[in-house]
């Protein structure tokens, strides 16, 4: 490898732990200072987005977490300035609920995530950071493993696998996400149809979800959600494949499987989470946790959209006569 080639890889790689966090709240500033370089980012601040901006000119960073409402400048426009002159480079809204739908639309146009404040759980900060810092640590691989001409298939494969897994995953679960789902339905539906077996659809819903989170907040409800997620994996086959499908909606594929043995699977995974007892901040809200599901086979349905439409009208059946149980299609 030239020194030039070296110099410019050694670079990149000291911007991996650089993070920048822009807020005019000076406690909510230092509170995210904080827990980042506790987590051993190195981290600059700026109070404004024309401060931010002018920091972005002569750094780069791996990172930039900012708050989405900042005087003059606002957050957005610093996300399309870090956007237009660092592409790589991922971004975290910071937002209190009333600006949440100007975050999402944020993340369309280019937000890796967003954060709601006021925290009240500083471990989302480090996670939501992790993501975003690993995503960017992997492009910056890629493109030295490009650069320096010395790329082998397999190091490529490595590198794609995990950007796909990346892309494929929802970033508070960790559960595959609706847009693999949608892959994964299409692949098993062309394998069932070839060998003749049976492919089965479990929706689920959390039930009074919203309810939940009105009266507790949406930092517990994610943590409800992230408990839900894992209690799913832990209760489901091998080969089953869950996902979150939007929200507090769930989708489990279960390959090579019949209605009926779908459905028992379905109450088993319900009847687990009835009993279970769980996280303290969410026991203390004296909240009980039930979900409702609805199962649908390929065999009855024979294409992905009405089996996507069965599984969906049994959910609904079985929250319209009063939740906390599971369904099977007509």
């Amino acid at each position: 490898m030239n020194s030039q080639l070296q110099r410019r890889h050694e670079a990149e790689k000291s911007t991996v732990t650089s993070v920048l966090v822009v807020d005019d709240d000076a406690s909510i500033l230092g509170v995210v200072s904080e827990v980042l370089e506790d987590d051993g980012y190195v981290v600059s601040t700026a109070a404004t987005g024309e401060e931010a901006i002018e920091i972005l000119k002569s750094n780069t960073f791996s990172l930039v977490m900012s708050d989405i409402r900042l005087p003059g400048i606002n957050g957005v426009k610093v996300l399309e300035y870090v956007k237009q002159q660092s592409p790589r480079t991922n971004v975290i809204m910071i937002t209190s609920h009333g600006s949440l739908d100007t975050s999402i639309d944020a993340i369309k146009h280019g937000a890796y995530d967003y954060l709601l404040k006021p925290f009240e759980d500083l471990s989302l900060i480090s996670s939501a950071a992790k993501r975003a810092v690993d995503a960017y640590r992997l492009e910056v691989e890629r493109s030295q493993l490009i650069r320096s001409l010395k790329l082998s298939n397999e190091e490529l494969a490595r590198v794609n696998n995990v950007l796909h897994g990346l892309a494929v995953r929802d970033g508070l679960t960790e559960l595959y996400n609706h847009r693999y789902i949608n892959e994964i339905l299409d692949k098993h539906i062309d394998k069932t149809v070839m060998e003749g077996a049976d492919l089965s659809l479990i929706f689920i819903d959390v039930d009074n979800f919203k309810v939940f989170n009105d009266a507790h907040g949406h930092q517990t409800g994610d943590v409800l959600l992230r408990e839900l997620s894992a209690l799913m994996r832990e209760n489901v086959r091998s080969k089953d494949i869950v996902a979150r499908w939007g929200g507090e909606e769930f989708a489990i594929v279960c390959p090579t499987t019949d209605e009926e043995t779908a459905t028992r699977l379905a109450e088993s995974l319900r009847a687990a989470i009835a009993k279970h007892v769980f996280a303290q901040d969410i026991v203390t809200s004296n909240a009980s946790v039930t979900i409702s599901a609805g199962v649908a086979s390929f065999s009855k349905n024979k294409s992905k959209s009405a089996m996507l439409e069965a599984a969906d009208s049994a959910l609904y059946v079985a929250k319209d006569n009063g939740r906390n149980q599971v369904r099977t299609a007509l």
